[in-house]
């Protein structure tokens, strides 16, 4: 044999050394990874809704950032939705007075305690409607638990309502206040129900409305009657029969409003409420599992 046919052969060999010397520093420097994990980060519904409320730091900060984002270069910030309450009640609050012929004293701390705890309930909701259309360049390409998505709109929406909130106390301080009363803390029990359905609501919601885009402008317009028919702008006593038992005792909404409504006027809210509430929690949040424990893994194709 030639030197000319030994070149090759050595050339071969040394690319062989070489690549098994690069083998051996690549497992030497990287530890083994089993296949168990390298799995999802959670595998079922109750584990991302668990995991994601672990994971406060980043929803938190998700919905802090969020509400900072809205309001940038701006002066008062959040505070801007508070004006816009406050112009809003004062001006309906003197027309809504005199067609109800109830006193201004008596009917501008009940519009404003209502309209409060309706924009904290009716802007989840609409929000709900986008959270995973918005959110689709998050989860296709980063893993995580699509709940944080759902603990950061509530918890941004919470934010703002802590704002909305003062100007019902600027009121009730300059024209009523005797309407804090003992029955004021009951406030706090009052939003935690609104805020534990918000988390359901924007879970549900967002996969509907990911899966089938008309329900969104659906969610609107029922939204604009609700604010007709629910007892906001008018007290649910005025309704006889068959009317209250329509639009007052049937109605979702005036309960959910009703039990940190009563709380700002100095009442405690009726039993009825609470036991309505307790019932949309249980059935909301078990319809939402087992569609969330079904239909989870397809949120990132429906996107």
């Amino acid at each position: 044999m030639t030197g000319s046919d030994l070149a090759p052969a050595r050339a071969e060999k040394v690319t062989t050394i070489n690549r098994q010397e690069k083998d051996e520093m690549l497992n030497s420097s990287v530890p083994q990874v089993s296949n168990s994990v390298l799995r999802p980060l959670t595998s079922t519904g109750w584990q991302d809704l668990v995991v994601g409320l672990a994971k406060i730091e980043l929803w938190g900060r998700l919905g802090w950032l969020d509400v900072k984002r809205r309001y940038r270069r701006t002066t008062i910030g959040p505070f801007w939705n508070s004006v816009t309450l406050a112009m809003y009640v004062i001006s309906v609050g003197l027309v809504g007075s005199a067609l109800s012929q109830q006193s201004l004293r008596d009917y501008l701390p009940f519009l404003a305690g209502g309209m409060v705890v309706w924009m904290l309930v009716s802007t989840i909701i609409s929000e709900s409607c986008v959270l995973l259309v918005a959110g689709h360049p998050l989860f296709r390409n980063i893993r995580f638990e699509y709940s944080i998505l759902a603990y950061a709109l509530v918890w941004r929406n919470f934010i703002v309502f802590l704002h909305n909130l003062v100007v019902y106390l600027l009121i009730v301080l300059i024209i009523k206040p005797q309407a804090l009363t003992f029955a004021t803390p009951l406030v706090i029990p009052g939003v935690i129900f609104i805020l534990i359905n918000g988390v359901w609501v924007a879970l549900l919601c967002g996969m509907i409305c990911l899966r089938y885009r008309d329900v969104n402008p659906l969610v609107g317009t029922l939204l604009q009657i609700s604010m007709l028919i629910t007892p906001l702008f008018w007290p649910a006593d005025i309704l006889p029969g068959r009317h209250r038992f329509l639009f007052v005792e049937l109605n979702p909404l005036y309960h959910l409003i009703e039990v940190v409504r009563a709380p700002l006027l100095g009442k405690v809210p009726s039993l009825t409420s609470y036991a309505a509430v307790l019932i949309i929690t249980l059935a909301g949040w078990w319809m939402t599992i087992v569609i969330f424990e079904r239909y989870r893994k397809r949120i990132t194709y429906w996107s």
